[in-house]
């Protein structure tokens, strides 16, 4: 036994900071937007403009003013900060905002500007006109070189609420993202608002984050664990609204404005202004109401806030404005609530429409956190335990980060559609085009990044995007399932992992994989063909909705998928697509349901060239391809590692039984979409010898020697003599051919009515310096039978064992904020030194991936070490671990525990001897 202890790198970057509440993009994600040198610079064209805006100016001075220049000041009315802001040298001027000439007014001496602005809440009204027209104070910083007329003092500093009790002061933020609070908010945040001293000003907000978070299934985000707000549309959710004496609603008009992006906007649906009722009034569901729901002690209201079910899902910024009505002159002020509101999708609600109907799968779908993505080839199936994390610290901002991204200046009401979230989720993912997440890479060769097969989770590849707005290397595909996964739960959309295995990528559109082999037996791509090829596995994405853009019934499960492969629309993007229209044949329908359909039900046709140089087909296999299509059970607990059953086959959801009539008749349905004709197979040819194919073999380890056998019987009365080749070769796991490991001729005569049998045995020697990261191999055979030229094509994948990281945690009590012990270990099978060792660990209380290079493992000896973890949050946690070496790859291990509260303060990251 090899037993060893190790520490962490201290050195390695630490992630982001994140506050409790909202900071600047530099602060939050621990760099700027800005792009310098070669960076990538993917900034959404979100087209902030400047609006000077010359407004109705008296051209003559009133009577009574006191100021009499006689001259018309153009009036400068920004909607983002200007650098050249000029005050004008009178400190008080009538603005018509709606350009209509106001009534003149005569100047007083309080510093107010009177400005027409409607009491109806509607502000996207066309009649304007209609509208009354009320003064409001609003205030306005004067130049240095004016002086204020002192009035009664109100300051938006005025230390706030924060769960029900009173916070120090607020600190100064911009939103998250690709843009930033302008000038003008806030300083109307610090105005102080000339209001009359009897009446009640708002003085804090408490957001009441545990018992909103509890009631919309968000307690478990970040955010919410640092006391901000997370809620999901379709739902209330409850504000306490504190003044600085009682507040009556009979004098006093609230309103509250949400907005959200660079440039908020009532017609894009990121400006929205609703009043305060005492009730609930019949309302559009696409409406925001706020009720008052009771009285908090002396001073405070609870109000009862409701975003409509198509609402946005984003970032919001609450403003609540208060309008003194019942007064001879109104006035009205504002609180901006410095902390965010996150607004999700609500899968729990039925007008939502990503409802899910069966509640508790949702614990899997959208509140489980970890999980497991299926690899290897449909005869032996393997699993990679990942950590999707999208509760953790910054994902939920990394992920609207990612869709605004996606969504670049068409920021609005898209926002809303889960149908277009989707499929951006699936464009922005990978980088091609858009500079997006994570860059693919199957060429083996791995130098200026990590390993696909190093990564454990998604959490540490969306920070290190964000962070450096650099896309990350490298990819594959069980990645890219993995970052949609995290990001589509973070937002509220029900989504799991699957893996199809023996998918095709049929390049073409024709529902078929042609394969072609030439006068020398050997697999070949002739050069007016297009390269298609059949992956042991494919990974991609289920996710819930409703379709409204398709016929009724074909909402529910939607295929998106994020490996860049063909382009759909000009982008490397796919679906959603319905998987009910899959599994029918349904191919028109939107969006890339041809490509998905062939993914799982091609027909793999062989070719072969004859006499002349002709191509002829010689097979056609309807049940080659769409094997085994898994998921994880939706139990919503974590992988134990404990051989429990964790995979569920949904092989039957995409296709009916293979070479059955209703399956025959889905392929042709999906054929008249492109006027594909079926293949032609001469059938003429005599066929004395049957083909059994390759030989089951029992699982090999890594390191073990193995033979191929292939048999076959001559059911004839006459001596046949077969001509075969018999090719090993290592394949990468998207079924490209990489190293010859070994080939064996043969000729072989067989006698009437009896078996025969060709066998190659392969040594360890053979391969252990060929393999990749996957150890899998493809066998293929190309059999002629000399005396009636009938011929045959076989091949198989087969797929080494590699040893298992087994993980033993001491402690059978864990709890938040206090250390417990992990065992780790494995054996070496090889005869030879690993070098080059490293293991990446993610689990509880480690904030993004953990990786450690360790010493060399000597030949056929068991390695060992013990880490201390300190978990942050209570629940059911995944502890995920993956070694990786020079010879051995992958080596991967998963185990949970079970983590229950503790009264102690958050502890730092675990410390590892």
């Amino acid at each position: 036994m090899m037993y060893e202890t190790w520490s962490p790198r201290r050195n390695r970057i630490a992630p982001p900071p994140y506050s409790n509440n909202r900071m600047s993009h530099g602060e939050r994600f621990g760099n700027s937007l800005t792009s310098t040198g070669n960076e990538f610079n993917r900034v959404p064209s979100f087209r902030n403009r400047a609006f000077n805006i010359p407004v109705n100016i008296e051209r003559t001075p009133t009577a009574s003013t006191r100021n009499s220049a006689g001259t018309s000041l153009p009036v400068n009315i920004e909607r983002i900060p200007s650098t050249s802001r000029n005050r004008s040298f009178q400190p008080f001027m009538p603005v018509n905002i709606d350009r209509s000439p106001t009534a003149s007014t005569p100047y007083s001496t309080e510093p107010f500007v009177p400005v027409n602005i409607g009491r109806s809440p509607a502000a996207t009204s066309n009649n304007r006109t209609a509208e009354m027209s009320v003064p409001v104070n609003i205030e306005r910083p004067l130049s240095n070189n004016v002086s204020r007329v002192s009035g009664p003092a109100y300051s938006n500093s005025t230390p706030g609420l924060m769960n029900g009790s009173i916070g120090g002061p607020r600190e100064r933020s911009v939103s998250f993202g690709r843009y930033r609070r302008s000038a003008d908010e806030d300083e109307d945040d610090n105005d102080e608002d000339d209001v009359s001293s009897n009446r009640a000003k708002v003085s804090a907000i408490d957001i009441l984050s545990e018992e909103n978070s509890r009631q919309h299934h968000t307690e478990k985000y970040d955010v919410v664990q640092g006391g901000g707000l997370v809620v999901r549309r379709g739902q209330a959710f409850n504000l306490l609204l504190q003044f600085d004496r009682r507040f009556s609603l009979k004098k006093n008009t609230l309103r509250l404005v949400f907005k959200t992006g660079p440039n908020p906007k009532p017609g894009k649906g990121t400006h929205i202004q609703c009043l305060l009722q005492s009730e609930r009034r019949s309302t559009s569901p696409s409406e925001w109401t706020a009720v008052l729901r009771s009285r908090h002690k002396e001073n405070g209201v609870l109000v009862s806030v409701t975003p409509p079910a198509d609402c946005i899902v984003a970032e919001w910024r609450l403003t609540v404005e208060n309008i003194v009505s019942n007064s001879t002159k109104p006035r009205a002020f504002k609180f901006t609530l410095k902390e965010s509101i996150f607004i999700l999708f609500n899968p729990w609600c039925r007008e939502d429409d990503v409802y899910f109907p069966d509640s508790n799968k949702l614990n899997e779908y959208v509140l489980n956190d970890s999980g497991v993505i299926f690899n290897g080839d449909a005869n032996y199936i393997g699993q990679k335990p990942w950590f999707y994390g999208q509760f953790e610290s910054g994902i939920l901002d990394a992920s609207l980060f990612c869709v605004q991204l996606g969504f670049d200046s068409q920021f609005g009401y898209a926002m809303s559609n889960p149908t277009r979230v989707s499929r951006i989720i699936s464009k922005i993912v990978n980088f091609n085009q858009d500079n997006g997440v994570l860059v693919g890479n199957w060429s083996g060769d791995y130098s200026g990044g990590k390993s696909p097969s190093s990564w454990n989770g998604s959490v540490a590849i969306l920070r290190q995007f964000v962070k450096t707005q650099r896309p990350v290397k490298w990819g594959q595909c069980f990645i890219f399932a993995g970052i949609v996964t995290t990001i589509c739960r973070a937002l509220g959309i029900p989504c799991r992992t699957i893996s199809n295995f023996s998918s095709a990528h049929d390049t073409d559109g024709n529902i078929k994989i042609d394969i072609y082999v030439d006068s020398n037996r050997r697999e070949v791509v002739p050069s007016n063909q297009p390269s298609e090829s059949i992956w042991n596995f494919h990974c991609w994405n289920e996710v819930w909705m409703e379709r409204r853009d398709l016929p009724s019934g074909y909402g529910g499960w939607q295929i998106i998928d994020a490996t860049p492969q063909e382009e759909s629309s000009g982008f490397n993007q796919c679906g959603p697509a319905s998987l009910r229209a899959i599994k029918e044949g349904r191919c028109e329908l939107l969006y890339d349901t041809l490509f998905v359909f062939a993914e799982v039900n091609a027909d793999k046709v062989v070719w072969a060239r004859g006499e002349g140089g002709k191509w002829s087909i010689v097979s056609v296999d309807p049940s080659a391809i769409g094997k085994k299509i898994s998921t994880k059970v939706p139990d919503g607990l974590p992988v134990t590692g404990g051989g429990a059953r964790i995979r569920d086959d949904i092989t039957d959801e995409y296709k009916f039984p293979d070479a059955s009539v209703r399956e025959r008749l889905a392929v042709k349905k999906a054929s008249r979409a492109r006027d594909i004709s079926a293949p032609y197979i001469n059938e003429n040819k005599v066929e004395d010898v049957r083909f059994h194919g390759f030989v089951d073999r029992n699982y090999v380890t890594l390191g073990q020697d193995f033979v191929f056998s292939f048999s076959f019987t001559n059911s004839g009365t006459e001596t046949r003599t077969i001509s075969a080749k018999m090719l090993c070769e290592t394949v990468l796991y998207t079924g490209v051919r990489d190293r010859i490991v070994k080939q064996q001729s043969y000729q072989v005569p067989v006698s009437p009515k009896s078996n025969g049998e060709m066998t190659m045995v392969i040594l360890a020697s053979d391969y252990l310096h060929k393999i990749n990261d996957n150890a899998t191999f493809k066998v293929s055979m190309v059999a002629e039978v000399l005396e009636t030229g009938q011929l045959v094509t076989w091949d198989d994948d087969f797929r080494l064992i590699k040893p298992n990281m087994e993980i033993e945690v001491s402690s059978s009590s864990v709890e938040v904020n206090k250390p417990f012990q992990c065992r780790l270990r494995f054996k070496n099978p090889l005869n030879a030194i690993l070098r080059n060792c490293s293991i990446s660990v993610d689990g509880p209380g480690i904030d993004g991936e953990f990786d450690q290079r360790i010493s060399d493992v000597a030949a056929r000896t068991e390695w060992v070490a013990e880490m201390t973890m300190t978990p942050r949050t209570a629940g059911r946690k995944q502890i995920t671990v993956t070694f990786n070496s020079d010879l051995i790859d992958n080596v991967s291990g998963s185990a949970d525990v079970l983590v229950s509260t503790s009264s102690h303060k958050h502890g730092h990251l675990f410390p590892c001897f």
